[in-house]
């Protein structure tokens, strides 16, 4: 075989290689620029609504300057997932692995059960599937230029800014700015409004302490007192709305995803000791205020911290949910195979909260039995990778999604709040890889619990 002349392999190395295309490096240039900053606006507008700060609820929501400007975001973002899906192979590959295939074969669910949709909703049905859609394609596009901390810390960004307009809102004064809700027997509790339904705002406030939480225990670096300035503003303002909004399942919701994110440090003698004080402090607390209360038991008083009216029945039936659940499944079994279409709920339900207030029973009410097993399939994926994956974050949010889908739809709303963007994150990214804490003191629940058994 001839041997090559070496003055021709020295022209080949000296060759100049060829120049990256400048048309491909603007193009991604402008993807990681377009992507964090509409993640941070959907976070923080989607769940602006303030005619859901009214007893009135989204019932009769129409075109407000509200609704345009989410469908104006929504259109943005569906412009880059559709220029992510014909332009990045990867977005495609992502979303064709599993998790992500449920969520395509949910979204195309949506899309084609809205086309019998309840007629009054039907409109609204199609463009909350459709805009579903974009999400889930757009939050793909999202993770392929951007790493999952990055994401994260948009959406950090989005739920403080919502929090701090809310209470601008709420200090200021006005018709939206309390919430009053009517128990029955004309008693009337007042909550903090301003820029959405209370609940929505409670669970703001908890999701920011979630994802507070979740960026410090994956941070690398030790915090900068800066840092520690910060994060005490978010926990402050977070706790403050939980508090004002009174929503329940927020507290609820957000214990039980700190539980999840601090878990692995809670496991030994110091973690023990530290929750025994807890509890025996809060136990000290509610029977310090029965003691101080007059005219009332301790036992009366005691219920009063849990409820808003004073009576065991409220906590018995889950807040009144559980009629509200039967009056679902009623509707649910007249269409199992259709559903009502999304969004529909606040006119059927008129009557019962304007919403099934149950993340599996919201799927299978808007798009019938197959969306329901898309999102139970979803559901269940998500509590096995909690248990197996030393991810603190993923177990905090999985933690979440479990138990405030319970008493809350908690995802897929006509425009996708912080908990349906971060449960697609999440998702998605377990999708390609799961990211996993950098700290060797992290272990999943799986490992942990044989640790225990030792």
């Amino acid at each position: 075989m001839e041997e090559p002349d070496d003055q021709d392999f020295d022209e080949q190395i000296d060759e100049p290689m060829p120049s990256p295309d400048p048309q491909r490096g603007a193009l991604e240039g402008l993807f990681a620029l377009a992507c964090p900053l509409l993640l941070t606006l959907a976070v923080a507008l989607n769940p602006l609504d303030q005619s859901d700060s009214t007893p009135a609820g989204s019932a009769g929501a129409g075109l407000t300057m509200e609704v345009a400007l989410k469908l104006l975001l929504s259109a943005a973002v569906g412009s880059v997932a559709l220029l992510g899906w014909v332009l990045c192979p990867a977005v495609r590959k992502r979303l064709m692995k599993f998790p992500g295939w449920i969520l395509v074969a949910l979204g195309g669910v949506f899309v084609v059960t809205s086309a019998v949709a309840f007629g009054p909703a039907a409109t609204v049905s199609r463009a909350a599937a459709m805009i579903s859609c974009v999400y889930i394609v757009f939050i793909a596009v999202t993770l392929q230029f951007l790493t999952l901390r990055q994401t994260l810390q948009c959406v950090l960004l989005g739920l403080v800014l919502h929090l701090i307009t809310a209470w601008c809102l709420y200090l200021g004064g006005g018709e939206t700015a309390v919430y009053q809700e009517e128990l029955g027997q004309s008693l009337i509790i007042e909550r903090m409004g301003s820029t959405a339904h209370p609940n929505s705002l409670g669970r703001i406030g908890a999701l920011a302490i979630l994802v507070c939480l979740g960026l410090w225990r994956t941070r690398k670096r030790p915090l900068t007192p800066s840092m520690i300035a910060m994060m005490g503003f978010v926990f402050v303002i977070s706790v403050a709305t939980m508090f004002e909004s009174m929503s329940r399942t927020a507290v609820v919701s957000c214990a039980a995803s700190v539980l999840a994110v601090m878990i692995d440090r809670l496991a030994n003698r110091r973690g023990v000791a530290i929750g025994l004080c807890i509890v025996m402090g809060i136990c000290l607390l509610v029977l310090t205020v029965g003691l101080l209360s007059e005219g009332s038991d301790v036992g009366s008083r005691a219920v009063a911290v849990g409820t808003k009216t004073g009576d065991v029945d409220e906590l018995t039936s889950a807040t009144g949910r559980t009629e509200i659940w039967a009056e679902a499944i009623r509707y649910i079994a007249q269409r199992p195979l259709t559903g009502w279409g999304l969004n529909s709920a606040p006119l059927l339900l008129e009557d019962f909260s304007h919403h099934t207030h149950n993340l599996l029973l919201h799927a299978m009410f808007s798009a019938g039995i197959l969306a329901g097993i898309c999102v139970a399939a979803l559901i269940a994926w998500t509590v096995y990778h909690a248990v197996t994956v030393a991810d603190p974050l993923f177990r905090g949010i999985a933690a979440y999604i479990c138990v405030s889908g319970l008493f809350e739809d908690t995802a897929f709303e006509t425009f996708p709040f912080a908990s349906t963007l971060l449960w697609l994150l999440v998702l998605l990214a377990a999708s390609v890889e799961m990211p996993r804490s950098d700290d060797p003191d992290d272990v999943s629940l799986v490992h942990l619990a044989r640790d225990l058994t030792r």
